[in-house]
């Protein structure tokens, strides 16, 4: 790492590092952690749950646990809770108000330090407060977690280190933030502290390139590991030149390869004028048909010979699949919005 050129970059440089939770630490040039989030030695702690907890009653068959500092994973488990009816319990350190950017980020490094020298002893992990779930009451229980070091964070390894035996043969799903750095080491983490569970799928990585995309990456997941259902929505969205209209979409094997397809990315595809009533242009990729005779109308989407989107602004008869109908006002609205006549447009379709 190049020294610093001026006190002024050094401020910088360490006002950006805790600015939120998945920012690398500063004296890490390969960036494999989120942020230490350190509360010194597992010594300083006050206490390390040995309390008897009192227990909540379970009102769900799943429960999500997760420990956030600056708030990312936090912000995580509202996206898995507006989709997935769940308990939730936070893990919270021992002792509280600690700096966690303090000594440049030391403390947090020790912390790790210290799990992994011996991983087999209750010593080597920190003190977290007593919790209020008991795992073994859930079907499944699904983990968020940050990423310290390249490692998962140190209060919920003391969570699952503790406690992990409440989840044998319990499905168990991860979710792990970090700002760029891969999780392997944090899967790795969670089978051995979990050894006896039974994980459900691939973990499911937030980092600072996706999370733009986080709430529907964490619908993806959750349909992926069946946990909630891959229900179709009723619109989808077609945008020309700045400008979107909604499209009411058909519940048909076409139409539903082709949300599939949107909830990975948005398409965008070129279309042009054809026969002066359509705009149609190559989807990119084909999907199944189920064509049949159709007189089409104004605001009709449909899919053509596979692989080709036209959007009806006129109307034609053929052997066609239909994927849905543009809301639009006036019929010279719509026209004015596929610019018809008018030769090439970019279309996008997205969710």
């Amino acid at each position: 790492m190049r020294k610093p050129l001026s006190i002024f970059l050094v401020l910088s440089t360490l006002l950006s590092a805790f600015a939120c939770e998945t920012l690398p630490m500063p004296e890490d040039p390969e960036k494999q952690h989120e942020q230490n989030e350190n509360t010194g030695s597992p010594s300083d702690n006050q206490s390390n749950g040995d309390e008897t907890p009192n227990y909540k009653d379970a009102t769900s068959k799943t429960l999500v646990v997760y420990y956030s500092y600056t708030g990312n994973c936090k912000d995580i488990v509202s996206s898995v809770t507006g989709l997935l009816e769940a308990d939730v319990m936070e893990i919270k350190p021992a002792v509280d108000g600690q700096d966690y950017a303090a000594n440049n980020y030391k403390l947090g490094a020790d912390l790790i330090n210290a799990i992994n020298a011996k991983p087999g002893e209750a010593a080597s992990y920190p003190g977290i407060k007593t919790i209020d779930r008991n795992a073994a009451d859930y079907d499944t229980v699904i983990i968020v977690t940050p990423l310290w070091h390249s490692h998962m964070a140190a209060f919920m390894q003391a969570y699952l280190f503790k406690y992990g035996s409440q989840m044998a043969e319990k499905n168990v799903g991860l979710i792990v933030s970090s700002h760029s750095s891969g999780i392997s080491s944090v899967v790795a983490d969670a089978k051995r502290l979990l050894s006896n569970a039974t994980f459900m799928g691939d973990a499911l990585w937030i980092n600072q390139s996706n999370r733009s995309k986080q709430d529907e990456l964490v619908k993806n997941w959750l349909i992926g590991l069946n946990l909630i259902e891959n229900t179709m929505p009723s619109h989808i969205k077609i945008s020309v030149s700045g400008k979107a209209l909604p499209i009411n979409i058909e519940n048909n094997d076409a139409a539903k390869a082709l949300v599939a397809a949107l909830r990975e990315a948005p398409i965008t595809y070129e279309a042009n004028d054809y026969g002066g009533f359509e705009k149609v242009g190559p989807l990119g990729r084909t999907l199944p048909t189920s064509d049949t005779q159709i007189t089409t109308q104004a605001g009709d989407v449909i899919l053509y010979s596979g692989n080709q989107i036209v959007l009806f602004y006129g109307s034609n008869t053929w052997s066609y699949t239909r994927l849905g109908k543009i809301e639009y006002g006036s019929l010279d609205e719509l026209k004015s919005f596929l610019k018809a006549g008018q030769g090439e447009i970019y279309v996008t379709i997205s969710l």
